[in-house]
């Protein structure tokens, strides 16, 4: 929120904006606002804002209390906006209109604090009960835990019972060690502690076990008289005496003994409570063990303890058994089967409701037990608040007792949680970002808002109100029972719509402030909303199967009325345009328009000067920002994707003063006031990656100006000049000049400078001073550089170095002998001739198309090599280097290499037009061998032909091989799943003896394409284990083979069939029942034969009728004119999977897989810009091409779930491959 209106700058600049008369009205204001502001911070600081109370004698003051407050904030969030807006457009106020408003406020901010002083005054016992309750410890605890237990309390915790006990019986070396228990209330922890307290392994290794029950109040006398009165077993008073008298009696009685202390149910303590205590435990004998068990890891990082044992949920099956053993017990014999039946089947979707929490389970077994009504079960478990049912049981206790001991500034934000649904995954930081736009967060000068937030959901992952998310990181989920219990205190301030029934149930009130919306049709509770809750400082539409229908007018309505809103989510909604009237949303803080249609931003929204979250992603019509966005001055978090950033190419003026931003991915500088580098002088709060582009356009001496050395918490900078051959010669100077002041922050994890064209690069590059942490360095396409002296030995942690484009380069160097890079990719460097002699700790190394370039550089645990385009590489430098450590090797058109290194045995080998390479290495080289690519540049017949028995090849790529008719019969292969051969221009069959396959007991793929001699696959079966088959493009292919040869193949999923113009029909005996996706396409004569053209169809409809996804086209071949077709010796094996049509797509693709997952789904959304897709299909039936200049959005959304499933089709290519990257 924007500053107080106490503000003594805020106060004087207003007096030198007034006339007399407003003047008074604005110093009655100033002490209204004093006297509400004091009356806030004592209701804060005292807690009381945020106490519960079961006595609705005393908590209807409270609640009073808290509306009031409320409406506190909102009056002085209000006044503090209004002011800055005045002092924004600086303009003079009127006697007149100024008058009344200041006045209207004056009179609402008396009335607010004079009820809170009237409500305050009420309540003064309140208060100091409250207090005292606080301040006066109880001598002991209510409830006090034993070490007796129940087998029948004890189910499916052997394991950790076993891996607990081997912790406290090992290490008998250490003095004594402390032992966590940790998880949230419920668990079984104390049931766990008093397992291992009494068993039998335990009783015999140590001298003594002593059992304390802690609780909250970490009393250290108490604990004391605790371990006195458990090792002598008298149970007199020692409460009277000081702990100078019971120390050295501890001390005595633990002095030579090894012991198990439990101390059960430890919450916070801070070190000074728990030195004393851990002096005196010093005194045991070696191996003495002290067992913790606590709600939060806090407990354990204080008392120096061994990683936590971290207590997990109970397994559904174990539940069950827990709960059938209370509810049923004594029962059984009673019960029908029929109503036995009914009620197991009940109660295990109770339990399964209790998410392993085994005291859950136990509270709603022991509510039902005895009771065996099944409407009544059946009631109880449509139920969603199950902690309301066990509310008499020790489960609502318990849960609440964490609740009741959180910090009072947590306790909110822990409630405001209960708005989404349950089973919601939590994203740490934008929980974070939501609990500041309510005012949640109160932080101090010394850190942001985000790290207070940081440590508030910190403190409650600790003390096990969240949960990390076994299925992404940093992402956290709320137990079922804890998300009920936000419930229970967040009520009556928070509501959750599910459907329409619990709508008609909703009771919508002026204390109504959060509301989370997962109904589709939005429209009648925005109704009731806007009627009967004015004061709603939250409103979500939560993110659903089905977009939220949001009606202008609405959406109007909202605006106009709903003017305390906070937080304003409508993500994932039908609305393309905002009303004007989004302004008077006036202390809006948190905005989510992701995942809309919305075209532009009104420039009104830049009135909403409190803004601090703006989130737009996934709104592809969204391609700019308003003129005056840069009003927002309390922006912290700008949340656009990438496509925003690749079509928006002017960002508005005076961006600068957006101060507080965290982050602006990119920031193209233009040449008119307002758009220029100096613009990021005062934004140091920049976090993640910056792009600076059109540097053309920074004037040197403005370029200092942008203070980057300033923004510490900047992880990557590209540094980028527009492509220009525009007076080079002047323009290199200047960039040297401008790049000299670009200096970073040495927190800088990756640099990229794009198109520079001075000959040097600075200083500050070159010694490695201000790169202290500079992990990744790429540099593009400076073409002017001809030297490279890099100061290497002082960039410790520089991991991966990448050049690519230099074309003056001819050398690169470094200020040390030796490279501490694991990562070296140097591409189309034309003149480079020398690198620096030695990488030894060099782990990838790729070069490509660098024509000069005679020798590798020495190299000594390399583990993956890429060669490609290097017409004069002639020299491995083997005699200086290893390749003992090499697991994948890449050649391809490195015409003067004569041979492969002489000892290496790699995973992944792919030698393609290399002419001189004809000595082969010995045949270690197969022993660990998985992939294979070869062709018959390199003599790949012979290297195929060296492959042994029972090698570990799983994928064998052969192409371009000539004078072979057909190949011998396969070898022994019991690891090979994918085959694959092509360019292989005299192939007429693919073998001609006996069982061929025979050896091929695994394979799974069979890829055949490009062969124009081939006219029969085989004249016996193929491998029955296949289940995707392709060929295409053999325009002499007459038949598949014998009648049976698809029929046979019992696995068979994939059948695609391309591009074979005289292939007559289909094998005639079918094809294989397993059959699940057939693909004919470019094969007019047996397209014809399987077209349903008539009631009957073809000879062939029979055959295939019943396939699930069945795609028939008889167009006659041709390819898709954008995307080229691979060339036939490309050393990308995988760059020819496909064989139907619209898979050139695929080809592209799968070309670009080897440069990661990313650079894939970068194809994808590049093929959706062009909308190239036409003749796609993804329904069952024969195609009807329809070729349009423009696709819609579902068309595009169809091409790219036909493309998904394509992929999934070809599964086995993408994760054999894959797992060679």
């Amino acid at each position: 929120m924007l500053v107080s209106i106490l503000s003594l700058l805020v106060y004087k600049k207003m007096r030198s904006l007034m006339d007399g008369e407003v003047v008074a009205s604005l110093e009655a204001m100033k002490d209204a606002s004093g006297k509400l502001s004091r009356a806030l911070i004592s209701l804060k600081a005292e807690g009381l804002l945020d106490e519960e109370e079961e006595d609705m004698e005393m908590a209807d003051p409270v609640g009073q209390l808290q509306d009031g407050a409320w409406d506190a904030e909102d009056a002085r969030d209000a006044i503090s906006t209004n002011v800055y807006r005045i002092i924004r457009n600086r303009k003079r106020l009127c006697p007149g209109k100024d008058f009344l408003r200041f006045n209207a406020f004056g009179h609402k901010i008396k009335g607010i604090a004079a009820r809170i002083d009237s409500i305050s005054q009420a309540t003064q016992t309140l208060r100091f009960e409250w207090a005292g309750r606080l301040k006066i410890p109880c001598p002991r605890p209510l409830y006090l835990t034993g070490f007796v237990v129940s087998q029948d309390d004890v189910v499916g915790r052997e394991d950790d019972v076993r891996k607990i006990l081997d912790m406290h019986l090992a290490h008998d070396s250490d003095q004594f060690s402390v032992i966590p228990i940790v998880g949230m209330a419920g668990l079984g922890k104390t049931t766990l502690a008093q397992v291992i307290f009494n068993r039998y392994e335990a009783v015999q290794h140590f001298d003594l076990r002593i059992w304390v029950s802690v609780t909250v109040d970490f009393n250290y006398p108490r604990i004391l008289e605790d371990i006195i009165t458990s090792i002598t077993h008298m149970n007199g008073d020692l409460g009277g005496l000081s702990t100078s008298i019971l120390e050295p009696r501890a001390v005595g009685l633990l002095a030579g003994k090894r012991f198990l202390l439990v101390l059960d149910d430890v919450w916070p303590v801070n070190y000074f409570q728990w030195e004393p205590l851990e002096k005196v435990l010093r005194h045991g004998e070696r191996g003495s063990r002290v067992l913790v068990t606590s709600r939060t890891v806090k407990a354990s990082d204080i008392m120096g303890a061994l990683d936590p044992y971290r207590l997990g949920f109970l397994a559904n099956h174990d539940c069950w058994g827990l709960f059938r053993g209370i509810a049923f017990k004594g029962s059984n014999s009673k019960l029908s089967d029929r109503t036995m039946e009914d009620l197991e089947n009940i109660g295990m979707k109770i339990v399964a409701k209790c998410g392993g929490l085994p005291l859950a389970v136990k509270a709603m077994a022991g509510l039902l037990r005895g009771n065996t009504d099944v409407n009544k079960w059946q009631k109880i478990s449509n139920n969603d608040m199950m902690i309301c049912k066990a509310e008499k049981q020790n489960l609502l206790p318990a849960l609440r007792m964490s609740y009741h001991y959180l910090p009072s500034r947590i306790k909110q934000c822990f409630a405001y949680c209960s708005i989404f649904p349950k089973g919601h995954v939590f994203d740490k930081k934008e929980l974070i970002k939501l609990w500041m736009a309510e005012g949640f967060i109160q932080y101090t000068q010394l850190e942001s808002p985000e790290e207070t937030g940081s440590q508030y959901f910190d403190e409650l992952l600790m003390r096990s109100f969240f949960q990390a998310s076994d299925v992404e990181n940093d992402k956290y989920v709320m137990h079922d029972l804890i998300h009920e219990l936000a419930q229970l205190v967040s009520s009556p301030y928070s509501l959750q719509v599910k459907n329409s029934e619990q709508l008609q149930r909703c009771s919508f009130s002026h204390k109504t402030h959060h509301v989370l919306l997962l109904v589709k049709d939005v429209d009648q509770p925005i109704t009731q909303i806007v009627h009967k809750s004015k004061q709603l400082r939250t409103l979500v539409l939560f993110p659903s199967e089905h977009p939220k229908n949001i009606r202008n007018t609405q959406l109007d309505k909202i605006f106009q009325t709903l003017t305390h809103l906070r937080v304003l989510d409508l993500s994932s909604s039908t609305i393309s345009v905002l009303p004007e009237s989004i302004e008077k949303l006036e202390l809006l803080c948190y905005l989510d328009l992701s995942k809309t249609e919305i075209t532009r931003l009104p420039d009104s929204m830049c009135n909403l000067y409190n803004l601090q979250t703006l989130k737009l992603l996934e709104c592809p019509s969204l391609s700019q920002l308003p003129k005056h966005f840069a009003k927002l001055i309390n922006l912290r978090h700008l949340e656009l994707d990438q496509s925003f950033w690749y079509t928006c190419t002017k960002l508005p003026p005076s961006m600068g003063n957006l101060t507080s931003l965290h982050n602006l991915h990119a920031f193209p500088i233009g040449c008119k006031k307002g758009y220029g580098i100096e613009e990021l002088k005062h934004m140091n709060f920049l976090t993640g990656a910056l792009h600076v582009s059109k540097l053309e356009n920074a004037a040197v001496p403005n370029a200092a100006e942008a203070k980057l050395e300033e923004k510490e918490d900047l992880e990557k900078l590209i540094l980028e000049w527009s492509s220009t051959d525009e007076d080079v010669a002047a323009g290199s100077h200047d960039e040297v000049m401008v790049l000299q002041h670009l200096w970073p922050h040495s927190n800088l994890q990756e640099l990229r400078i794009c198109r520079f064209r001075g000959t040097r690069f600075p200083l500050w590059m070159t010694d490695g001073v201000q790169l202290q942490n500079l992990s990744t360095l790429s540099l593009n396409d400076c073409t002017n550089c001809k030297i490279l002296t890099l100061g290497l030995g002082r960039l410790p942690r520089l991991q991966k170095l990448c050049l690519k484009g230099m074309q003056e380069l001819q050398e690169l160097t470094a200020q040390c002998k030796e490279m501490p890079l694991e990562k070296l990719k140097i591409v189309n460097c034309s003149n480079l001739t020398k690198l620096l002699p030695s990488f030894p700790k060099l782990r990838k190394l790729k070069i490509k198309s660098c024509n000069s370039l005679k020798a590798l550089p020495v190299t000594k645990s390399l583990m993956s090599l890429a060669l490609a385009d290097n017409l004069v590489l002639q020299d491995w430098n083997e005699v200086n280097s290893s390749f003992s450590e090499l697991l994948e090797l890449k050649v391809d058109c490195c015409p003067r290499l004569q041979a492969l290194p002489q000892v290496f045995a790699p995973q992944k080998l792919e030698i393609n037009q290399c002419e001189l390479v004809r000595e082969h290495t010995n045949r270690e080289c197969f022993q660990n061998l998985q992939h294979l690519a070869v062709d018959q540049a390199c003599e790949g017949a012979k290297l195929v032909g060296a492959i042994p028995c029972n090698s570990p090849l799983c994928s064998l790529v052969i192409s371009n091989i000539s004078n072979a008719t057909s190949f011998p019969k396969w070898p022994y292969l019991p690891c090979l799943k994918a085959l694959h051969i092509r360019h292989c221009r005299d192939l007429v069959s693919l073998c001609e003896e006996p069982l061929a396959f025979q050896g091929l007991t695994f394979l799974k793929l069979l890829s055949v394409q490009c062969c124009p001699k081939l006219m029969m696959l085989t004249h016996d079966g193929l491998p029955e284990t296949l289940e995707c088959f392709t060929i295409s493009r053999c325009t002499s292919l007459e038949s598949l083979g014998p009648k049976d040869v698809l029929k046979s193949l019992t696995s068979l999923s994939d059948l695609y069939i391309e591009d074979c113009p005289k292939l007559l029909c289909l094998p005639k005996e079918g094809v294989s029942p397993s059959l699940q996706h057939l693909v004919i396409q470019g094969c007019p004569l047996l397209a014809k034969r399987c077209r349903r053209s008539s009631k009957e169809g073809g000879p062939d409809w029979p055959k295939i009728m019943c396939i699930p996804d069945l795609e028939v086209e008889s167009t006659d071949a041709c390819l898709t004119p954008d995307l080229p077709m691979p060339k036939p010796s490309s050393a990308h094996w995988y760059s020819n999977l496909s064989c139907c049509r619209g898979y050139e797509l695929m080809y592209a693709i799968l070309h670009n897989l080897d440069n990661s997952w990313c650079d894939t789904q970068k194809v994808i959304e590049e093929a959706e810009v062009k909308e190239a897709t036409p003749e796609w299909r993804w329904d069952n039936g024969t195609s009807s091409s329809s070729s349009s200049s423009s696709s819609s959005a579902s068309t595009i959304a169809a091409n790219k779930h036909f493309l998904i499933c394509r992929f999934s089709c070809m599964r086995w290519h993408f994760l054999m491959s894959h797992d060679f990257i």
